[in-house]
Formats: structure tokens, C-alpha cells, sequence
């Protein structure tokens, strides 16, 4: 009887997952990566070094929660192009990834939990 209850509260909360929305759900993340101007455009806008259009704005307003809760209310889609983000700063823009990891988790609290969560999608 304790596990009905217990799987019941879980499926609720679960249920009301609210998950997070993006100006564009379907972009195509490995050909930004391959593209340098465009990363450097966008993370010249997520840590703060030019002001933020629409699109990209519509991606940092879940950045803080996304990393401190290891991506609790993304998507499977935004899990993906999470991971593919990610690995492509660490391959490929290295100092970009230090500078996103300074401003989204200076302490170093949450990226390895976050860059967990996101792995395998």
C-alpha cells in the first residue's frame, strides 16, 4: 500500500512538471557549433558581454534554474541540445565553456551534476 501511495505522489508531482519554452525548440545545435561567429554571438549574450535579442534571451532565462536544478524541468530535446552544447564548448571553444561555467556556477557546485543529467541525450 506504501509503494501505490508513494508512486502516486511521485506520478503527480511528475505530472506538473512545468517544462521549460525557447523561442526555437528545433534549433540545430551542431551546425551553431560549427559555426564560431554564431557561438561567439550567443555567449557574448549568456555571460553578459553585449545585451541579449529575443532569441537568445528566450535561452538564458532558464539558464540559472536549468544548471542549479541539473536540468529538472528541461525537456528530452533540450537535454540534447544541452549535452551537444556543452561538449562542443569544452571540444572546441574551450575558453567559452570557462567563461559560461564562471558565470553560470562560479563555486563549482553544479555543472557536474548538470553536464550528468544531460549526458546521455
Amino acid at each position: 500500500m506504501r509503494i501505490f501511495i508513494i508512486l502516486s505522489l511521485v506520478a503527480l508531482a511528475v505530472a506538473d512538471i512545468k517544462y521549460y519554452t525557447t523561442a526555437d525548440d528545433n534549433i540545430d545545435v551542431d551546425a551553431l557549433m560549427k559555426n564560431s561567429e554564431l557561438v561567439k554571438w550567443h555567449m557574448d549574450c549568456f555571460v553578459d558581454r553585449r545585451p541579449c535579442e529575443p532569441f537568445s534571451q528566450s535561452y538564458k532565462d532558464n539558464m540559472v534554474e536549468a544548471i542549479s536544478t541539473a536540468c529538472l524541468r528541461c525537456t528530452l530535446a533540450q537535454k540534447n541540445r544541452w549535452n551537444k552544447f556543452l561538449a562542443g564548448l569544452k571540444r572546441d571553444y574551450p575558453s567559452e565553456y570557462v567563461a559560461f561555467q564562471k558565470k553560470y556556477d562560479p563555486n563549482n557546485i553544479y555543472m557536474d551534476e548538470f553536464e550528468n543529467a544531460v549526458a546521455n541525450f
